[in-house]
């Protein structure tokens, strides 16, 4: 009885760290205005445009990210052969609507050449 009393204990705790885990397509961002009031919001990571990289090592793009409108979302560094062809995709997608828009200047201030350009 004690034995399965610990599984059932262990199976809810595995099943309540999955549902944690799967808020991980949300950013939450918190901000703070000159009188000290805090605001949040939540954005799904999938309405974010944004070009996707691939590493162990990630850079900050913040002020590329807040002059350009445009993330860069960095993913682990094991890539298959449908997640190459996805990012390829959407990174050359990002790179032909940021250079009719704004020309080659967005290159530059990128700073990294984003996976499949």
């Amino acid at each position: 009885m004690k034995i399965s009393k610990s599984f059932l204990f262990l199976l809810l705790l595995s099943f309540s760290g999955l549902s944690f885990a799967q808020k991980r397509d949300e950013i939450k961002i918190i901000s703070k205005d000159r009188k000290g009031k805090k605001t949040e919001t939540v954005i799904k990571n999938e309405n974010l445009p944004h070009f996707i990289q691939f590493g162990i090592m990630s850079k900050s793009h913040e002020v590329f990210k807040n002059k350009y409108k445009t993330d860069v979302v960095y993913q682990n560094c094991v890539i298959s052969p449908m997640i190459s062809k996805i990012a390829k995709e959407n990174n050359l997608a990002m790179a032909k609507l940021l250079t009719e828009k704004y020309g080659d200047v967005w290159k530059k201030d990128l700073e990294i050449i984003p996976y499949g350009l």
